[in-house]
């Protein structure tokens, strides 16, 4: 650490009623450096971020700022004294090109400022001279809507620069980034740290973290447990400071795959309601909409589904859930599902981990017990009688089986933790529905470490059991660490198809951003 840091805090703590979401944290970030900031969901990190930046004001304790006590009264505060944050979902208008975006609040106008013309050549000017280097620049004319994710990124990069920050907060970075998007802003962060910039990291990725990172803080439960030098630490330390235990070796034994079809589709093609191809006012197939699907999945196999966002991941379990109209082929258990509803064809034998747990996988004001019921009612009827008993039973032995940690099962399930919440849909949708297919989209989405550890084992387990499971995930290091094979969409195609023994993480990454042959 420099002498003097850059920044500082001395027993920061932020209480919201009674409960404590940071409590009595030290904590210093250097001049030119990139500091972590790990934690689980929960522990405190996104609630410090917003104390630093002057969206919450502390409870106790002090911010310093170049030696001096800061109060802010709120982030325009923090923003004129050179911070600046991208937050994980992005904060762009797509319908604006590249320029305006990141002049937004910060415009360069010939003449009077609230009369006069946007001056975007000088904005333009301006920015090329704060360039670490052109690999930041974007195309500054292009609308950000016809952006990849790691150029959005980038505009939110340079929103920054331009208003002069001095200290740049990133909350998950590489969240949806593919991996040679991610080198690409590796890149970019060294850059800025050269000209003395302060990175401050808030992430889970622990390898990025010690890919890139000079110093790191795990906070738990709303606590700093440990800091230091990334140059010294291991992985198993900053894992169980984040969770307090050891995770134990995932080692994976894969049984030979059976021959049997769970799902096959071939030669989807979304239909508009007219029966015409969906596509949009050019005539050209739009955002998401499949093109042309062919993919398989058979019992006793994990199938991944790779692609940035809006490459048709979405669709296809629309498709498969009845809700899209197509063309082509869709089979779930060898029977074509084109003219089943979504429950008929849950009822065939389809278990389903939804993207958003909130509004797609739980009654969030219910209890636990009424959330793994919910759609297998008919289980614990015995005639019109509903088996309250045999529901308590049967749903804590479900409960006990994923793990799921709540003090009782009558809770409502909103006021479970994330991982939890997570591990209910999974029990309802194993152990409940016992199905032959598991469709799974983002299963580790938002969920702390040791429920990821759990989930991942129990869908190996599945897989070995003789269960199909396709798996569509954002996050393309758990579709190499679970999957058999590896289907890749790009603009709702597959462009390639990877096979276990070919799998290569960068090959993956550059079929993600449309390079058909991964080279």
């Amino acid at each position: 650490m420099t002498s003097q840091p850059i920044l500082e805090t001395r027993d920061l703590t932020k209480s919201f009623g009674s409960f404590t979401a940071v409590a009595g944290v030290s904590l210093e970030f250097a001049t030119g450096q990139i500091h972590a900031v790990l934690g689980e969901n929960g522990a405190g990190k996104s609630t410090l971020m917003k104390l630093l930046f002057g969206l919450h004001r502390p409870s106790a304790g002090e911010i310093l700022l170049d030696g001096e006590k800061v109060s802010w009264r709120s982030s325009m505060n923090a923003i004129a004294r050179g911070l600046g944050m991208v937050q994980q979902h992005f904060s762009l208008v797509d319908t604006l090109s590249a320029i305006d975006n990141i002049m937004l609040g910060a415009e360069v106008c010939r003449g009077p400022s609230l009369v006069g013309k946007l001056d975007r050549h000088e904005a333009i000017a301006r920015l090329e001279k704060l360039l670490p280097s052109r690999s930041l620049a974007v195309p500054w004319d292009a609308l950000v809507g016809t952006l990849t994710v790691g150029q959005k990124q980038r505009v939110e990069i340079l929103k920054l620069l331009f208003r002069k920050s001095r200290i740049l907060f990133l909350d998950e970075p590489t969240a949806v980034l593919t991996p040679t998007e991610i080198e690409e802003l590796f890149s970019v962060l060294r850059e800025l740290k050269a000209q003395g910039r302060t990175i401050v990291l808030i992430t889970h990725k622990i390898n990025e973290v010690l890919h890139i990172c000079d110093t790191y803080t795990v906070l738990r439960a709303g606590k700093m447990v440990t800091r230091g030098s990334v140059s010294t630490v291991t992985i198993d330390h900053i894992v169980e400071s984040m969770i307090g235990r050891k995770l134990p070796d995932f080692s994976v034994d894969r049984h030979p795959t059976t021959s049997d079809m769970v799902l096959e589709c071939l030669d989807v093609k979304e239909e508009s309601r007219a029966g015409r191809r969906a596509s949009g006012d050019d005539g050209t197939l739009s955002r998401g909409k499949l093109n042309d699907i062919s993919l398989k999945v058979h019992a006793g196999e994990i199938v991944g589904v790779a692609g940035v966002e809006g490459s048709g991941q979405s669709h296809l379990v629309e498709v498969l859930f009845g809700l899209r109209n197509v063309s082509g082929s869709v089979k779930i258990l060898g029977k074509d599902v084109a003219a089943l509803n979504s429950r008929q064809i849950r009822d065939l034998g389809i278990g389903l981990v939804p993207e958003d747990r909130h509004h797609q996988g739980l009654w969030l004001d219910e209890s636990c017990f009424t959330n793994m019921v919910i759609g297998i009612e008919g289980r614990f009827l015995r005639g019109q009688i509903f088996q309250f008993r045999d529901l308590e039973k049967t749903t804590a032995e479900w409960a006990r089986d994923f793990d799921v940690r709540a003090s009782s099962l009558d809770l409502p399930v909103g006021r479970l933790s994330g991982g939890n919440q997570q591990k209910v849909i999974f029990a309802r949708e194993v152990s409940g529905r016992k199905p032959k297919l598991l469709v799974c989209h983002q299963p580790t989405r938002g969920v702390d470490l040791g429920a990821i550890d759990l989930i991942h084992r129990k869908l190996i387990e599945l897989r070995n059991s003789n269960l199909g499971v396709l798996v569509l995930s954002s996050e393309l290091d758990e579709l190499l660490k679970l999957c058999d094979r590896i289907y890749v969409f790009f603009e709702g195609r597959v462009v390639c198809e990877f096979a276990r023994a070919s799998f290569d993480r960068m090959r993956i990454g550059a079929a993600m951003t449309g390079v058909a042959d991964g080279h």
